[in-house]
This record gives C-alpha cells, structure tokens and sequence, in this order.
C-alpha cells in the first residue's frame, strides 16, 4: 500500500511539475517585447507552428533531428568524446532500467509473461546497471579533472550525482543480499515448494548453497552425492521456472561473493526492507523532482533540438520566440561546454565573475527572468558578466542543447538596459566627464605633487611619469593614435602629452582627456618608453581614479 501511495504523490508532483513549467515558458518574459505576448496568443503561435511544421516536409528534418541530436547525442560526440560516452552510458542505461525493470511488470507483461529473475531480464538489468554506474563515475572524474567543470559545479549537479549513485548502488546492494540471504530462500520455498518435507527442502537448500551462493548459516556445503542431486531436480521443478542461475546478474553476484564473509549482518531481513524502501523511495524522489532539476533536459533538450533543426530564430513569430527563450533555460543540463570553451573565461584569473562564463549567466538569468528579484549590486555583477562577452558565438555553436545563448545574451542586456543598467563604458564614461569637468574653462592650477602620487599608490612606479622628457615614442606606437587623421582633436591629449600634464601636476586635465579612455592597455607605449615611463599602468590608474570619483585637490 505504501508503495503505491508513494508512487501515485510522486506522480503528482511530477505532473503538476510538468504543468508548472509549462506555464513558466508561456510567462517568462526575456528581452524587449516579450512580455506583450499573453499566454494564449503564445499558444495559438505554437499551435500554429506546430502544424506547420509537422504537417509538411519538414516531418523528416524533425524525426532526423530526434534520432541524430536527440537519441544518438551527435553534438556532444562533436565537443568531447568523454562527455560523449559518459551521458550515453547514462542515458541508455537508464531507459533499459526503466523498460526492463521499473515497468516491465507493465510493458513486457503486456505482450509476454514477465519474470524479472528470468533471463534476458537479469542479465540486461544488471549491465544497465552497471552502465549507469560507470556513466556516474566518468561524470565525477569529469567534474574533478576538468578546470572549467570543476569551477561550475553547482550543489544541484552534485545533488542529481548523489541521487542517481544511491539508486543504483542501493539497487546492487539489495539484488546482492537477495541472493545471499536464507530468509529470501524460506520465503520462495513457503510460496512456492512444499515447505512441510523437510527431506526435500533440505536437499533444495544444498543445492542452492552449493550453486547459487546462498549463505545458510553453518550449511556445509555438500560434496556431489545423492542429496545434491535431488536439490537440482527440485530446483528445476519447483524454481527454474522464474529463477535463472544469479551468476546472470552479474554485478550483484560479484557482489555478493564479497559480502559473504559478514552475511550474516549484511543480509537480515530488517537491513533488506531498509535498502528495499530506500531504492524505490530514492526513485520516488528523483520522478517528483524531474520538473525541477536538471533531469528535465531529457523532454526539453530533444524538444529544443527539433523546433531548431526547422526555424530561424530571427524569421520566428515574436510570440513563439518568447515561448523559445524560456524554453531554453530549462533545455540546459549544466554540461559547462561553454564554459570551458568561452573565449573569455580566461578573465576569470583577474575578475572574480562567475557570471562571464555562460552557463552561470544563464542561471543568472534564469534567476531574473522567473521573478527572483536580484539586489542592485548582484544585477551590476550580472552586468560586469554580459558586458565582458566578446560575442565571438563559440557558445552558441558548441552547445549540445542547441541554445541559442548568443540570442539570450543580447536579451539580456536589453533588460538590464531597461533597469538602468546599461554598458558599464557609459558610466565610466560619465566619471570621466565628471573628473574634467573641474578644470575645464579653468586657468592652469598646479597641483602638489606628493599628494597626487600618493593616490596613484596602485600603479607600479606611477611616479616615473617625471622622467618623461616628451620625446614622443609612446605617441608614436599607440595603436589608439593611428586610428584617427587628426587625433589631437579626437583624443584631447597624446600619451606624452597626458605625462607631461602630470608632471606639471594637471590632474583633472589628464583624467579628462579621452585618450585616458580609450587606451586599449595593450604596453606598446610602456614597452617602448626609452625612460621606462610606466605610461600604461598610470593611464590605467588614472581610470580607476576618476571613476572612483575623483579629483580632491590639495592646498598648495
């Protein structure tokens, strides 16, 4: 009764988990005008794609997409063969588990009579299994080995590992003491084998001692004589019928030879109901959680995949657009591909950001879009991570989901645009302005110069700037100078020119100076600087201090 109680509320859920989701992809609103789309002109656009698509010759470009992407995983194969055959061990155990073993009792039973102590089902239930098991195990190494996975884990990819190894172990464990245990025997031999003839239940108990392992206690195993004979015509009237040798299930019997020596202890009748209820409770678990984990990629990815391999994002009805976007934050199974390939998650070594690589700016988002108000100082980390993307599209082309993370990135700024929170150059942009604007229509005012080198601490060696002897090499090199035919008017002062403001201590006027904004810090000038001016560290602390507000003067 408990089993099933347990299992219809995990259906439940599951369901009602499913409906939530569904509701979010006809709700989530991402990028400007999104959220002009009601849910039921979303539908009606599905509907209407649907039906199209389906209803025409792009049917065959659909099921060759499910096959391919869908079922044989071709685009991971293309990114990494590990990660490959770590998610199709996975997979493919997983689905014969569920055929073979969690609805064999209905499927298989449906057409044939279904034993599942019987081969082929004992055996398959236990290399898929063992598939699973060994899929698990190269996720782990993955996740350890990998810098950018092991940077990314996130408590819900260590969550979806635990569950599925407690399942599997759990299940192993439980098939092992099975076949060690002397209650299990009784228990068979009450149901099914004439219980009240001690002479041929006897002779049954050796021959299941001596063949299949069962650990009797003090059972001596008899040598090749009468009795054990008359246990192998009993085992084959009474039990051959549903029980095949468990030298078939060969990953518990394997284990259970282990287990042998502490039998006793590990096969009691009360640890087997324990490990009996935390196998299918576990299972229970892991079906209510499906709408909200990462194990909902198996409906989603598929379905993304499809509805790609037949649309143009930008030829997309805006309605269904909408609808695809929210359905890509669910398509995503936390794989980090585009992490570990992202062009800039080298930044990550100076800019302590988890959010510029793209699978934590898609949970970011995620987080965002589904109504989890973000504190203003987390939305300008969010910020700091979109503005940091080159837009090269390496992660739009890699993933194996088949997200369009490019298009989900230029929505994002958009929102973020909304909120005030635009390119953060703009800003730095404004402080500049801010900083000049002191001086600016002013008569020359020299500042004192201790003070000022002091605030440019950070830079290394700022004060060299005084050695500058304006011979203009830095000018000469600067990549930013040859960009224009006339760049004094373009950038207001030169890299000589801004050292030698320095050392005439005209701070605001250097801080001002656009060419300050526009240096590309790429050290040509610093390279070159016969004197060894440290041009490009002071430009860049220069930065930093007008955008930290300032130009305090000091009493000369």
């Amino acid at each position: 009764m408990f089993f099933k109680l347990s299992l219809y509320a995990a259906l439940l859920i599951c369901l009602l988990g499913l409906a939530y989701k569904v509701w979010t992809w006809l709700t989530t609103s991402i990028g400007p005008g999104s959220a002009a789309y009601t849910p039921g002109q979303r539908i009606r656009a599905a509907l209407k794609g649907m039906t199209q698509a389906v209803f025409s010759a792009k049917l065959g470009t659909i099921l060759k997409t499910l096959a391919l992407d869908g079922l044989l995983q071709r685009r991971s194969l293309a990114v990494s063969r590990l990660a490959w055959s770590a998610h199709m061990l996975i997979y493919a155990g997983f689905l014969l588990l569920l055929v073979l073993h969690a609805l064999g009792g209905v499927l298989i039973a449906a057409w044939t009579e279904y034993y599942p102590t019987l081969n082929p089902y004992l055996f398959l239930r236990n290399l898929a299994g063992l598939m699973l098991l060994a899929g698990v195990a190269l996720v782990i190494y993955r996740r350890i080995k990998v810098p950018g996975l092991r940077a990314t884990t996130r408590q819900v990819d260590r969550a979806a590992i635990a569950l599925l190894a407690v399942i599997m172990l759990s299940g192993f464990w439980l098939e092992a003491g099975k076949a060690l245990s002397p209650h299990v025997f009784d228990q068979m031999v009450s149901d099914w084998a004439d219980a009240g003839n001690q002479a041929e239940v006897q002779a049954l108990r050796s021959f299941w001692s001596r063949e299949y392992g069962v650990a009797f206690p003090g059972q001596k195993i008899p040598p090749e004589d009468a009795l054990l004979a008359q246990g192998r015509e009993l085992n084959e009237q009474y039990c051959a019928n549903c029980h095949a040798a468990p030298q078939w299930a060969f990953g518990s019997y394997l284990l259970s030879r282990a287990f042998k020596p502490a039998a006793a202890a590990l096969t009691s009748p009360g640890l087997l109901d324990v490990l009996y209820y935390l196998h299918f409770l576990a299972c229970w678990l892991g079906l209510a959680l499906l709408p909200f984990t990462k194990f909902l990629h198996l409906f989603t990815t598929p379905l993304l995949l499809m509805i790609n391999s037949v649309s143009d994002r930008q030829k997309m009805d805006p309605a269904n657009r909408a609808t695809v976007r929210a359905l890509e934050l669910d398509a995503c199974m936390h794989c980090a591909v585009c992490s570990i390939h992202c062009s800039v998650a080298v930044a990550l070594r100076n800019v302590p950001n988890l959010t510029l690589l793209p699978s934590e700016k898609l949970a970011a988002l995620d987080r965002t879009a589904r109504g989890g108000a973000l504190e203003r100082g987390d939305l300008e980390v969010v910020r700091e991570g979109c503005y940091i993307c080159s837009s090269c599209y390496r992660c739009t082309r890699l993933c194996t989901a088949g997200i369009n993370l490019q298009d989900l990135w230029f929505a994002q700024k958009e929102d973020l645009l909304a909120q005030g929170l635009g390119e953060p150059y703009v800003d730095l942009a404004k402080a500049a302005d801010r900083a000049a604007e002191a001086s600016r229509g002013q008569s020359l005012l020299r500042v004192r110069q201790e003070g000022f080198q002091h605030e440019l601490k950070l830079s290394a060696q700022a004060g060299t700037f005084s050695e500058c002897y304006r011979c203009q090499t830095c000018t000469n090199v600067c990549p930013v100078v040859f960009q224009y035919q006339w760049p004094r008017q373009e950038l207001d002062l030169l890299p000589h020119q801004i050292m030698h403001s320095l050392g005439l201590g005209l701070r605001e006027e250097a801080m001002g100076a656009r060419m300050v904004w526009y240096c590309l810090t790429c050290y040509h000038c610093q390279e070159a600087c016969p004197m060894g001016v440290q041009v490009t560290d002071v430009l860049f602390e220069l930065r930093n201090l007008a955008a930290g507000g300032g130009s305090t003067r000091e009493d000369s």
